[in-house]
């Protein structure tokens, strides 16, 4: 099972310990001392005093005293660098941090109310977190997360641990954890070969995640949490997903095990002329974002960039959905590009425009994967079994054989917008859209 750090899991204090940090660096301290960096934990009030509380510095000079091993704020700062560092907010490879765009971003929320903004923010930050354990394979554990709820409505917190258990983000992944979590705990951690305190500190760190994102709903039992996907990412206000499903599920033939896709009640219906006009600068986010204090010859260079990027991407994401709609699809948007409805399938389609570097292109692609197994769950009613959603990464033009089979391997099939509005794709491209698009057959 991969580990994660779990000492501050709050997004608050996550943002009022990153102030502290590029205050360090900025001010030339070594952040990356665990004595340095914890003690100004200390002094924000990320890091406690203990069980009693007391003066701070008092506590502080108490700590000194006993050695690094046992001064327990070292543990928080080395824990909160790791959870930073998986996070892609700093770099601390080297023999000091380096803070980015990011790291300063997240600064600036400090001591701000938590607000859509700061939701919105580490929302796209939480799902592309990529995370490999030391393994050759990786995963997005807080996708698994979700896609493991969406299987096991009512799961416990405690076996939400076993989101950290997926080796990657297959689809036989999901299967065989998803069969995990029918067992006992005990059976469970025997399976897995994990102690019964690597699993403790497992289970706390994604489940508070959603909670604070409001990506699951949560029901109290005795002394158990339990969970439900809420009906789109951030609406466990709005109800249980289960009494809104959007589209009604068809009667299953007796033995049949069926489930039917949905457009969550929070995404709009559109037509092909009415999809991609809503996007907005704010919501767009495939041109890095400018750091805090540019000169305002570079945000008004980015600002062009920008636009000219979602001019670009909305153009694919209309033609595409023009086909689709030809071909009998309802569409929806929100917060996806597009869900085509089609009978029993469902199409999620992501769309990314490109600059033609290869950084851009990495960029874009981890993008693709990210949302469209973020967004999957959302958008599957089971009925009996898992619905059936075929997800799809649509790019302005081809994009490399390795990127193509990468994604293959997530179950995402690719494709690419030529002239004419026409489109051209990978093998699985073809397999789930030759039936809707001509030129793919």
């Amino acid at each position: 099972m991969k580990g994660f750090p779990n000492q501050v899991v709050d997004l608050a204090k996550l943002a009022t310990g990153m102030q502290a940090l590029v205050r360090l660096v900025e001010a030339g301290h070594n952040a990356k001392d665990d004595g340095v960096f914890g003690e100004d934990l200390v002094r924000a009030g990320v890091a406690g005093t203990g069980h009693t509380p007391i003066a701070i510095e008092r506590y502080l000079r108490e700590q000194r005293r006993r050695r690094p091993s046992n001064q327990s704020f070292r543990t928080t700062a080395r824990g909160l660098r790791e959870l930073y560092r998986l996070f892609g907010l700093i770099d601390d490879s080297g023999a000091r941090i380096a803070v980015t765009d990011l790291s300063r971003q997240v600064a600036a929320f400090a001591d701000r109310p938590f607000d859509s903004d700061q939701t919105d923010f580490w929302r796209r930050v939480i799902r592309n977190v990529i995370h490999g354990g030391g393994e050759p394979e990786a995963s997005h554990p807080y996708q698994v997360l979700l896609r493991l709820v969406a299987r096991k409505p009512g799961i416990t917190r405690a076996k939400c641990a076993l989101a950290l258990e997926a080796r990657n983000d297959s689809p036989e992944e999901l299967d065989r954890i998803a069969r995990l979590a029918d067992l006992p705990e005990e059976q469970i951690l025997r399976r897995i070969g994990v102690t019964e305190a690597n699993w403790d500190n497992a289970k706390k760190v994604l489940p508070s995640l959603a909670e604070q994102l409001g990506d699951v709903i949560v029901t109290r039992r005795r002394r158990e949490r339990t969970y439900r996907l809420a009906d789109a990412p951030g609406r466990a206000d709005a109800g249980p997903a289960a009494a809104r499903a959007a589209v009604p599920p068809a009667r299953p033939a007796r033995g049949v095990a069926v489930a039917v896709p949905r457009a969550p009640r929070t995404s709009r219906q559109v037509t092909p002329e009415a999809i991609g006009r809503a996007g907005t600068l704010e919501q767009f986010d495939e041109e890095p974002p400018t750091s805090p204090a540019p000169d305002p010859a570079a945000i008004a260079a980015a600002n062009r960039r920008r636009l000219d990027r979602l001019r670009r991407h909305n153009l694919v994401v209309q033609g595409l959905a023009a086909r689709l709609a030809a071909a009998g699809a309802q569409l929806h948007e929100d917060p996806f590009d597009i869900l085509a409805l089609i009978g029993a399938v469902g199409i999620l389609v992501e769309v990314k425009t490109l600059d033609g570097t290869e950084e851009d292109e990495r960029e874009r692609v981890r993008d693709a994967l990210a949302q469209l197994l973020y967004y999957e769950p959302f958008a599957a009613a089971p009925v009996v079994g898992q619905a059936a959603i075929h997800k799809i990464a649509c790019f302005e033009r081809p994009i490399s054989a390795d990127h193509r089979v990468w994604l293959n391997a997530s179950g995402i099939g690719v494709i690419w917008s030529l002239e004419n509005g026409r489109f051209a794709g990978d093998a699985l491209g073809a397999r789930v859209l030759g039936g809707y698009l001509e030129e793919l057959r």
